[in-house]
């Protein structure tokens, strides 16, 4: 080994190149899951463990008598700081309030401080935390915006009222409950958790039971007389104490709950990741598996590919050493010993290059993505790539060391080319025949559960956690099988592959080409070596380039029908100069006007409507700009209504449903800016009467920045429900009485329903869309409107809000509602991804690379007699040297259009069962694909210089006399 060590550094640099490959995708890997799980569990703050409901959205369930069902009381989880182990708790609750200043106001949202101080979601900057009642700590953008710092007092209000606009800039307010608190600490929020909603107020837990008695007391009397232990059931996060077994002091907080569970951060991280793939397995989890699984695989091809050749290469040192005595186990078992060392120094060199590059760019603070690398070593992301490529350098040296000893001495020594004529065994081609048949069926099969399972949603969410990942286990193992077979089977496909190129380049290429094309024809083995080199790595590339741009795509149109309209703002001032006003703020694209009109429809037999909501009127022209492309086309059609799919959540009838298609009577009515919510729920008492008719708590992502509730009472009465959920409203300056709404300008239509995937957070009842020449129909002026906004995402989110957020106060009565915040997340999460896939990538290339000039090499020196029986019969050396370069091209076009196809279908294939459950965008990368082509074809030119040049250099004669 020590003597052929030039020798063996090509194979060696692909080993070290494949391991490093390896080891780079488990490190990305543990770096995705810790930033996935960071950024959706931000709340957690230092908790490891969370208790919330069996079902969350329950915790503001009533009962017939109008008390919670649920409650940290009923649930137990009032115990959870009472059980031996646990550290510091804090009661998750979040509520909306406006928090007043001498000189300002604004809407914030206020939660508890944990037990000790340990588990926030937000950072101290400053001062203390609140330790009792009458303190708190502020968000330090709050805090600059109400001009406050650690010592002053500010007003909590959450029945305060915008329109007296006096009254707003005082610290005096019109609520005698209202709460006055010193700020003795200001916070910083790490992750942008709450900026959309203004920002926090960190308070003690008497002070969120006084809020929750204001806020509740008028809709339930008993609530004045709560204690802590009667708030509702929100989620309650807990740290456990050093030393203590966490398993242990789970399972004892598990045994205090009633119709509760526990979770640990991952755990909650990895369901949240569910609930965006639709029940499925987690996809960031999957993602990593599957491209590793496979990468894995194409970097063994590549390295037993490389020993191959190397070994190849020595058959006529390995048939001396039988000449001169060595048995064939001998000769066997040093070629095992030589791969196995070959394979542990230079897999633990690239696993150890791929470690110190990982970590020299966390020391440095390098962000990719707009995320911090971070360096996250594991047992796997180090052992897996060494022993994975010793096994396959192993592996690879045994089939090569067999077919060495198979041979005599005598017939070793003859020269190589001799035995380069033998057609391809019986045996291969039936067993290359039986594995493409099996990889093509498993694959099949793959793509039949995926449709299936796309269909019907239902099904997924029913199916086991095996069944769920059934799809993607087949559609690995077919891949694999399959390319297998290809390989295999190269020595029959390539030169039929190759034939008509070559015919062309013999046309084109003169001499040279035809000698070129001779050479294909002559010597199926050499070139189908060297065609599966080039073949691995284009389809690789192929597969990882065709896998992100359908995930891409597919995430993208995920988060368009949840988060349609990146930010909206809802605004008294109906004027130009608002939209300019909103326009003008750093970080928007575009900015448009969107009239909107409240909506009745589904009346039942006793003329009671079964949905409520808000019909926008949306130009073309913002379609694929301020609102996402959802609706399947960029022109509207006339006569349409697009209902989102989320319109079962406002039935107030559970027989009440909805079809493409259908004919459905809808009323509009006009309903004045000031009070267009109330101009929604006006009327009626079935609204009230029916738990599914509540409209959905808004998210704790998208807020309203004005702190309104958006709950419906459960009182049979809609109009005390809506005086009392909505009270601010009713003080607005056109002074409507809850009675007059009946009587606003109000239209008949009958319009087709269309039922779309898309979701507005701003949206009062079932959103709801129809074009401009529709809303002309109605013969109704609209009254209200929302400014929908496109905003500039790239720029850090909490930029955008500070902007937003001051542009919105700005203006008189104004409402932010927005998704942004998510969508940036999702995005984070998504590049961090696609930048591990291009990673995957560039290695896929160098290995690419070196496979192809070792195989370039091997066929040179095999053909040196050859080449300098060309040159004696009067071929130049120009000619010679581009032959071997139309060669190269004939290879790389052939093995890069195959390859391209292979590798496409591959990618398709894994996103189709990586997404499964999801109607999965068929996205071909044209631009990379045509990349890897003339990469390709640049790759091997530069492979044949070197071997072009030695040919060249030899004189004829002595090349014809020596074997070597």
């Amino acid at each position: 080994m020590k003597r052929s060590r030039r020798t063996l550094v090509p194979a060696g640099i692909a080993i070290a190149i494949g391991s490093l490959f390896i080891c780079a995708t488990l490190l990305l890997g543990n770096v995705l899951d810790s930033t996935s799980t960071k950024n959706f569990t931000a709340r957690f703050g230092g908790a490891g463990y969370s208790v919330s409901l069996n079902n969350p959205d329950d915790a503001m369930n009533v009962g017939n008598d109008g008390s919670l069902e649920h409650t940290l009381k009923n649930t137990g989880m009032d115990q959870v700081s009472q059980v031996q182990g646990v550290d510091d708790t804090r009661y998750s609750l979040e509520q909306y309030v406006h928090v007043v200043s001498a000189n300002n106001t604004r809407s914030l949202t206020v939660f508890e401080v944990s037990a000790h101080h340990s588990i926030m979601p937000v950072e101290l900057t400053q001062g203390a935390w609140p330790g009792k009642a009458g303190e708190a700590a502020i968000d330090e953008d709050a805090a600059k915006s109400l001009d406050v710092s650690t010592g002053d007092t500010l007003t909590i209000d959450s029945d305060f009222d915008y329109s007296n606009t006096e009254s707003s800039k005082s610290s005096e307010s019109s609520d005698p409950s209202a709460i006055t608190i010193t700020v003795t600490g200001i916070t910083h929020d790490t992750d942008d958790q709450y900026s959309l909603s203004g920002g926090s107020l960190v308070v003690t837990p008497d002070d969120m039971l006084a809020l929750y008695k204001q806020q509740n007391v008028g809709d339930d009397p008993a609530a004045d007389q709560f204690t802590h232990s009667d708030l509702p059931a929100s989620t309650i996060y807990y740290s456990v104490a050093k030393g203590a077994d966490a398993s242990k002091v789970r399972d004892d907080v598990s045994s205090k709950l009633t119709g509760a569970k526990v979770q640990s951060r991952s755990e909650a991280a990895d369901e949240r990741l569910r609930e965006m793939n639709g029940g499925g397995i987690n996809p960031i989890t999957a993602a990593i598996l599957a491209f590793g699984v496979l990468a894995m695989f194409v970097a063994a091809l590549v390295i037993a590919n490389t020993f191959r050749v190397l070994v190849t290469q020595r058959r006529r040192t390995l048939a001396l050493l039988r000449t001169i005595g060595a048995s064939k186990s001998q000769v066997h078992r040093s070629v095992l010993t030589e791969g196995t060392l070959l394979g542990l120094e230079y897999s633990a060199i690239g696993t150890a290059l791929s470690c110190l590059v990982v970590w020299i760019l966390d020391l440095a603070n390098v962000k990719i993505a707009g995320s911090p690398v971070e360096f996250i070593p594991s047992a796997s992301s180090i052992l897996v790539p060494i022993v994975f490529a010793t096994l396959i350098t192993l592996l690879a040296s045994t089939g090569a060391a067999r077919a060495a000893t198979m041979v005599s001495p005598m017939e070793a020594l003859r020269p190589i080319d001799a035995t380069e004529k033998r057609s391809v065994k019986a045996g291969r081609a039936v067993f290359s025949v039986l594995l493409l048949a099996a990889g093509i069926g498993l694959a099949a099969k793959a793509i039949t559960q995926a449709n299936h399972y796309a269909q019907s949603p239902s099904d997924l969410a029913a199916a086991s956690s095996s069944a769920q990942v059934t799809p993607l286990i087949c559609a690995i193992l077919g891949a694999m099988l399959s390319f297998i077979g290809l390989a295999l089977s190269s020595q029959v496909w390539v030169p039929w592959v190759l034939a008509g190129l070559g015919k062309l380049v013999s046309l084109i290429g003169g001499a040279s080409g035809t000698v070129a094309a001779a050479n294909i024809r002559k010597n199926p083995r050499r070139v189908a070596a060297t065609s599966t080199a080039l073949l691995i790595g284009v389809t690789l590339v192929a597969t990882v380039a065709t896998g992100a741009s359908c995930a891409t795509a597919t995430v993208n149109k995920m988060l368009d029908s949840h988060y349609t309209v990146d930010a909206s703002v809802t605004t008294t001032d109906q004027s130009d100069s608002a939209l300019s006003t909103l326009k003008a703020v750093d970080g928007v694209k575009n900015a448009t006007r969107i009239p909107m009109y409240a909506v009745q429809g589904l009346k039942n037999s006793d003329g009671l409507a079964q949905f409520y909501g808000t019909a926008y009127v949306v130009p073309d022209s913002a379609i694929g700009v301020e609102v996402a492309d959802v609706f399947g086309t960029k022109t509207l059609k006339d006569g349409t209504i697009y209902v989102s799919n989320t319109y079962t959540n406002y039935l107030s009838s559970s027989t009440a449903s909805l079809t493409d298609g259908q004919q459905i009577d809808l009323t509009f009515k006009a309903a004045p800016a000031e009070n267009f919510y109330l101009g929604v729920y006006e009327g009626t008492a079935a609204w009230g009467s029916s738990s599914a008719a509540q409209e959905p708590e808004e998210s704790e992502e998208s807020p309203s920045q004005d702190g309104s509730e958006t709950e419906s009472s459960d009182s049979t009465d809609s109009d005390s429900a809506s005086s009392e959920t909505h009270d601010n409203s009713m003080n607005a300056a056109d002074g409507l009485a809850l009675d007059d709404y009946a009587s606003l300008p109000s239209a008949d239509k009958t319009l087709t329903v269309q039922l779309t995937d898309f979701a507005i957070t701003s949206s009062a009842g079932v959103p709801m869309v129809m074009s401009q020449s529709t809303a002309k129909s109605l013969g109704l002026d609209s009254k209200a409107s929302e400014i929908w906004l496109d905003l500039d995402t790239d720029q850090p989110a909490s930029d955008l809000v500070d902007n937003l957020t001051k542009a919105a106060d700005a203006l008189p009565q104004a409402q932010l509602d927005g998704s942004f915040i998510m969508r940036t997340l999702f995005n984070r999460v998504i590049n961090i991804a696609m930048f591990t896939l291009f990673a995957l990538l560039s290695a896929a290339l160098l290995i690419a690379l070196v496979g192809v000039a070792n195989t370039l090499s091997l066929s040179v020196i095999e053909r040196q007699r050859e080449s300098a029986t060309l040159r004696a019969i009067g071929m130049t050396a120009g000619q010679l040297r581009a032959s071997l370069a139309w060669e190269a091209v004939l290879i790389s076009i052939g093995a890069g259009i195959v390859g391209i196809i292979v590798g496409a279908f591959y990618g398709w294939l894994g996103s189709i069962t990586l997404f499964v459950g999801t109607d999965v965008v068929a996205a071909p990368n044209w631009s990379v694909y045509l990349g890897v082509l003339l990469l390709s074809l640049v790759a091997a030119l530069l492979a044949s210089i070197a071997p072009a040049r030695r040919a060249i250099k030899v004189p004829p004669v002595e090349a014809l006399t020596e074997a070597d």
